[in-house]
């Protein structure tokens, strides 16, 4: 009986040996899932283009921000996006593209703030 139970564990971790070998020569799917992550980070990272940000330029200039903090603005939002300058900037760069007059319009305070507060100087 001592060897029947000897057989059987002796088999049991031979068994358990071969599938862990043969697990170790599968692909691993967690490489493809960070593969995936780094490319999302990747196109993140990249930004907008230079056309958008040229129009998102004349549409913060012509709801009366100074070249100064449009600049700096915009830098914020590619270098720094949780900052209270870039999230103030891309809320007036969706408003200015929208181009609706009651919306330009309430977004005064909000660039007389950006303006005067210095929000945006690095």
């Amino acid at each position: 009986m001592k060897h029947v139970l000897f057989v059987i564990a002796a088999v049991s971790v031979w068994g358990g040996v071969a599938r862990a070998d043969a697990l170790s020569h599968m692909p691993e799917t967690r490489g493809t899932l960070s593969q995936a992550l780094h490319s999302a980070k990747v196109q993140a990272h990249q930004g907008v283009n230079h056309q958008e940000q040229r129009t998102d330029e004349e549409n913060l200039r012509r709801i009366g921000l100074s070249a100064e903090t449009v600049r700096d603005g915009l830098w914020a939002v590619s270098h720094r996006p949780h900052s209270p300058c870039a999230q103030y900037i891309r809320q007036l760069t969706a408003d200015a593209k929208g181009s609706s007059a009651a919306l330009l319009q309430s977004d005064q305070r909000l660039v007389t703030y950006v303006e005067n507060s210095g929000i945006c100087e690095r």
